[in-house]
This record gives structure tokens, sequence and C-alpha cells, in this order.
């Protein structure tokens, strides 16, 4: 019972933490209508620009009607938007949410949003595999952490753990980093911006935290893209773990 109040307890710090980050990395977000926002292979090769920077009215409204008109295949590469909108209504949405491409095409992700707005773009087949913010660690005994940063205001969330050891509260790599996980089990992770190629048989695929282009803050991997090459029909599904109402949907003919 002991261990398990420590777990519990160890996972309160890491939702806390989980939403101090978000605070602070992220605009406040608008309320987004319901939908589905079908973007099929009826206009293919047809791009509609988004002129988003260009007009006055940024109510959360106008700026997801406007989001909503985007659809981009071309060359067999359809492109989706990972949020949208202006600095006073971020969007915590995909624009389109369907997109349905052939076997051996691409659907590459990117985040337009004038403010810095992170998103991940997440495929968890496997629900074990689902992947936090951050989690608590088990700590050897006598361990201690210092901050590396001379005379920082920072302090580690250390707690009691079993049998000496303490337990620390850290971010996730695997939700923050591009990281795949095969059907073993075995976990890779992807260069930043890479492209992967999904067979079908991943447990979890994740992009890590995709930011819009040059508002990468410093210290996390600078990702703005992100690729994968589909080789398998099928419906796939996805989110974003920053936002988790944030669903899109991918399907492979």
């Amino acid at each position: 019972m002991k261990n398990r109040t420590v777990f519990l307890l160890g996972a309160a710090v890491a939702a806390g933490l989980l939403f101090t980050m978000i605070g602070a990395l992220s605009a406040p977000s608008a309320a987004q209508p319901s939908g589905n926002n079908s973007g099929g292979q009826g206009n293919q090769g047809q791009g509609m620009p988004m002129m988003n920077n260009t007009t006055n009215d940024q109510s959360p409204s106008f700026q997801y009607k406007l989001e909503n008109k985007y659809h981009k295949y071309e060359n067999g590469v359809f492109t989706v938007r990972a949020g949208g909108g202006a600095a006073v209504s971020p969007l915590t949405w995909f624009f389109p949410r369907h997109a349905e491409i052939k076997v051996g095409e691409t659907v590459t992700w990117v985040n337009p949003t004038s403010v810095g707005e992170p998103h991940t773009i997440t495929f968890v087949m496997d629900n074990t595999t689902a992947a936090d913010f951050a989690g608590p660690f088990v700590l050897p005994s006598n361990s201690t952490l210092k901050s590396a940063i001379p005379n920082a205001n920072a302090e580690a969330v250390v707690m009691p753990g079993p049998n000496g050891t303490s337990i620390v509260v850290a971010a996730n790599m695997r939700s923050m980093a591009p990281t795949v996980i095969d059907a073993s089990g075995k976990v890779t992770y992807l260069p930043p911006n890479g492209n992967y190629t999904m067979n079908g048989t991943e447990k979890y695929v994740n992009s890590g935290w995709l930011w819009p282009s040059g508002q990468v803050p410093p210290g996390f991997p600078p990702i703005d893209t992100f690729s994968v090459k589909f080789t398998k029909a099928g419906t796939y599904n996805y989110m974003c773990e920053v936002h988790p109402w944030m669903a899109g949907q991918v399907v492979v003919k």
C-alpha cells in the first residue's frame, strides 16, 4: 500500500507538472466547433493558401472558418495543419481532420499557428504505450540532483521511494521527441523533422512536440514538420498529446 501511495503521489505531481508546462508554453486555446472536416481526393493538386496572418479578424469563429477551407494534396503528399489561428485565438484542431490517400503516399503535418503553441502527431495502436509528458522515476539510494544552471531558481520534484530510494518527476522523452515503438517493443528515436515509413504493425508512433517554424523554445528538439509514408491499407487514428481532444484520421486505400 505504501508503494502504491508513492506511485499515485508521483502521478499526481506529474499531472500538475504537465499542466504547468502547458500553461507556460501555450496561449489560451479557444473552444472549437464540432464537425468532420473531410479532405478526400476530390480536389487533388489544389492547394488553398491561408491568410490567417493578414486579416484583422482574430475571432475564434472566423479563424476556424478560414482554416477549415484548407486543403492541399500534391504529388502524393497530403498536408495537414496541426493547429492554426491568430495570436488571440490559437486553434487546437487538425485541418483537415480526415486525410484520404493511396498506399505508398505520404501525409505531412505542419504547425502554422502564429504563436508558440505545440502539438504532437501521435498514433497509439497499443494502449499500454500511451505516453504522458512527465512521470515518476526511481533514483538509487543516496543519489542527489543538482541544477545544470548555476544559481538557478530551480529544484527537482523528489519524494521518498521504496527501499530507501527516491522518486523524481521528470519530463518524458518519448512524448517530446520523435519516437517509434515497433511490434516487438523496440524503441527508436527519429531525427527531428524526420520522414517515417509506417508498416502498420507499430505500437506507437509520435512526432514529438511540433512547433510553428522559428518558434521552437531553447532546449526543445527543433521540430516543425513530421511526415509519414503509409505502406499498408487501413484506417489510422491519431491525436495530439498536448491537446487530447485534437483527433485526426488517415485512411489509406
